[in-house]
């Protein structure tokens, strides 16, 4: 159940919050987790692009190997976009 009381504060069944709450009035930010935050973003950010020069690595020799078996570097190129899209 939800009421609004004679504050304009809305009333639930768990307990009253204010409208500025309501509203989304800007809270305070606990700096401390926001540099955890940012540094678990680093840390991440540090592995996908090890992960992209290691995916660059295979598909460049799998480009290699395709023409050197024979595929013309435009189907060599196509087979290439076909894996990384699947």
């Amino acid at each position: 159940m939800v009421r609004i009381d004679s504050k304009g504060d809305i009333e639930m069944k768990d307990g009253v919050i204010s409208m500025d709450e309501f509203k989304g009035t800007p809270k305070k930010f606990d700096i401390m987790k926001m540099r955890e935050a940012l540094e678990d973003f680093k840390q991440m950010a540090d592995i996908l692009k090890e992960n992209v020069r290691v995916t660059a690595g295979i598909t460049k020799a799998k480009y290699d190997a395709l023409v050197k078996e024979g595929f013309t570097p435009q189907q060599a190129l196509e087979l290439c976009k076909e894996v990384r899209n699947a």
